[in-house]
């Protein structure tokens, strides 16, 4: 959540649907460590508004992302005809992917948890 939060800060654009607050209702889902879903990961999606510029929003995002020591792994830059936005994927030391997606009409964060073996994690949040 932290890491959500920290996007939807450095993104330049509003996001009504997110609140750091409501932590109720996240469930996790199955991954592998030592084998097939003996872990469990957290995953968030969110939508907010429209970006002026999707790719100088990008580049601020690639350098705050760095300066936090986070690996930049992707950018999509040509996502094909029509398409007003770019994305970039990075990937925290703790192994958290973060996407951001900003375009001229939305934009969409993503966040993907690390897998953990933590049995605290098979729990429903509240």
């Amino acid at each position: 959540m932290d890491a959500m939060e920290d996007t939807v800060q450095q993104s330049g654009t509003s996001w009504s649907e997110w609140d750091l607050r409501d932590t109720a209702d996240y469930v996790t889902e199955p991954c592998g460590i030592h084998e097939r879903a003996d872990g469990r990961l957290y995953q968030r999606q969110i939508e907010g508004g429209p970006v002026e510029d999707p790719k100088a929003a990008v580049e601020s995002m690639r350098a705050h992302w760095e300066s936090k020591g986070y690996k930049i792994t992707h950018i999509f830059d040509n996502r094909g005809p029509n398409t007003t936005g770019i994305e970039i994927h990075a990937v925290t030391p703790r192994g958290m992917l973060l996407i951001f997606t900003p375009t001229k009409t939305v934009s969409f964060i993503k966040v993907v948890s690390e897998c953990t073996l933590d049995p605290a994690a098979r729990k429903k949040t509240t």
